[in-house]
């Protein structure tokens, strides 16, 4: 029977070296620092079908976060299924830009995520907001069209002890009284579906996500365009975060124009340079 460490090296050939000791600590529940420590110990029966199952799964392009239930974004971990999209670290950006923001105001804040998912984006600020000792009053609400998300997001929001009032719907549709009548700071931020249909199918590392958090119509643009007239309707003026694909920079800037004609739009690049996240601000 095989040591972890030949048992590693031995998958090494069919996937990759770091997901092999992940899907390994996962068979076996503990810290992968635990296999290195440990590598000339040898793994039960149960626990080696366990690993070689995972592996086979990770070989046929299944995420690994999907394979172990977990994935760290801006530093905390959050529990993911198939239903949610995985948690992308060019998400981070929406995160650091929006704490800029909460940071300059001295107002109470209402923060509204659209299409949450995980509830990646709102736990992080207000994880980041209550560990930076930050005096500042932020209700938080986040609404997504699966209830299979919104489980997983109130999970998350368990997990990390904060308190967000999570609604069932599409985008800003089940707010619509309420928002009628909302006096405080107001910023959205949106990681909505802004893929097209030949982006989806030319990638294959996404073909195991959830196809409805991952493509749009409209060159992807769909619904942050829906988004946007929702936020006229409803005669909105919040601050407004929305992650894109660097190739639709000019296309959402000129229907942001459209809608709102005296918008102001500042695109905000990620760590590769590339443009990632829009803020507009009405």
């Amino acid at each position: 029977m095989n040591t972890y460490t030949e048992d590693i090296q031995k998958v090494s050939k069919l996937i990759n070296r770091l997901d092999a000791e992940l899907l390994l600590a996962h068979a076996l529940d503990t810290p992968r620092a635990f296999l290195i420590a440990h590598g000339d110990e040898k793994m039960g029966t149960l626990a080696r079908w366990k690993f070689h199952t995972l592996v086979q799964k990770r070989k046929r392009g299944i995420p690994l976060a999907y394979l172990t239930g977990h994935k760290e974004f801006y530093g905390l971990d959050f529990l993911v299924n198939k239903h949610t999209l995985v948690p992308r670290p060019d998400t981070e950006l929406m995160v650091e830009e929006v704490m800029q923001e909460i940071k300059k105001s001295k107002n109470q804040i209402t923060i509204i995520d659209v299409g949450t998912g995980s509830g990646c984006i709102p736990i992080s600020i207000l994880h980041t907001i209550r560990t930076s000792g930050l005096s500042v009053i932020c209700k938080y609400y986040a609404t997504d069209i699966s209830k299979k998300a919104l489980n997983i997001a109130k999970q998350n929001a368990d997990k990390h002890n904060v308190h967000i009032t999570f609604k069932h719907g599409n985008l800003l549709e089940p707010f619509s009284p309420e928002l009628r009548t909302l006096n405080s700071q107001l910023i959205i931020t949106a990681n909505l579906p802004y893929l097209t249909q030949t982006q989806f199918d030319e990638e294959p590392s996404i073909q195991h996500e959830p196809h409805s958090a991952l493509v749009a119509e409209h060159e992807g643009l769909a619904l942050y365009e829906e988004l946007l007239k929702q936020i006229k309707t409803y005669h909105l003026k919040p601050k407004t975060y929305l992650e894109i694909d660097p190739s639709q920079t000019k296309k959402i800037s000129n229907f942001i124009t459209d809608i709102f004609p005296t918008a102001k739009i500042e695109i905000q690049k990620d760590l590769s340079g590339n443009d990632r996240v829009v803020k507009i601000i009405i």
